[in-house]
């Protein structure tokens, strides 16, 4: 997988669901760091548009720490895929 930078204002494909979020990405040594502008639900996200959408975020094979009420989320930097496109790279 491409391992993403940090980044303000990304577009993030959410895991398993069909839309995206804005938010800023921040790498930490091995993890990344992603905080939304809100929070994550199925309300929230944005429809129908995800070719706009700049990274990808995966739940698998660790689940990391999630805690999309409050619009956080904390992976391995290996489950974070830069798009372009449209399209993982």
């Amino acid at each position: 997988m491409a391992k993403s930078k940090s980044k303000m204002g990304a577009k993030v494909m959410y895991c398993g669901h069909d839309g995206w979020f804005i938010a800023d990405i921040f790498e930490v040594g091995t993890a990344i760091a992603i905080k939304a502008n809100g929070k994550i639900t199925g309300e929230t996200l944005v429809r129908g548009r995800n070719a706009e959408a700049t990274h990808h975020v995966m739940d698998f094979p660790k689940a990391g720490c999630w805690d999309p009420q409050r619009g956080f989320l904390v992976v391995p930097a290996a489950q974070v895929r830069e798009l372009k496109g449209g399209r993982s790279t």
